[in-house]
């Protein structure tokens, strides 16, 4: 795939978390976004907005990542993982802060460049590092379910109103 076409959707890019998947069609969207209003020769207006607005997201997205992390127990139970995936956010806000600084002191950036490095940093971000949180909250939720289900049974013998000889409530 080459930088000038755009980022289609595609299955393998779903996590089964419905927050962290929204949140990524919304940076594929501002990639999209990026690669159609971007010039070599575009203003210094294009590029900051461009690039603020990517970077700002992607903080806010990051925060999401990392707040679910934590509310699963996820730097606990799996640190190293954690580090490096939280790593890899940082390392992404330092390369935008730093190609924007570079951009203030007269460097002219390459609209290719730029979007190679989104393009490769969202490609692996989505399908292969947020592979591992997702796999890793996924699981909790789905033993969190399973003792919530264990747990009504102990309640309920049988699991439902019928045993108990209670009768359900009206819709």
């Amino acid at each position: 795939m080459n930088q000038s076409e755009k980022i289609i959707w595609r299955r393998e890019f779903d996590t089964g978390v419905a927050e962290i998947d929204e949140q990524h069609r919304t940076l594929v969207k501002m990639f999209n976004k990026a690669r159609s209003e971007l010039r070599d020769d575009s203003s210094r207006g294009v590029w900051e907005n461009v690039t603020h607005e990517f970077l700002g997201y992607a903080l806010f997205h990051f925060w999401t990542e990392e707040d679910l992390a934590a509310q699963y127990g996820y730097e606990q139970e799996r640190d190293a993982e954690a580090t490096a995936h939280f790593e890899e956010h940082r390392a992404f806000a330092a390369e935008i802060t730093d190609l924007r600084a570079r951009f203030r002191a007269g460097e002219r950036p390459r609209k290719a460049d730029f979007i190679d490095f989104l393009r490769n940093w969202l490609a692996t971000h989505i399908v292969e590092s947020d592979q591992w949180l997702v796999a890793f909250i996924l699981e909790k939720q789905r033993q969190a379910s399973e003792a919530l289900g264990a747990s009504a049974r102990g309640r309920f013998p049988g699991g439902g109103y019928k045993e108990t000889g209670r009768t359900p409530p009206p819709p």
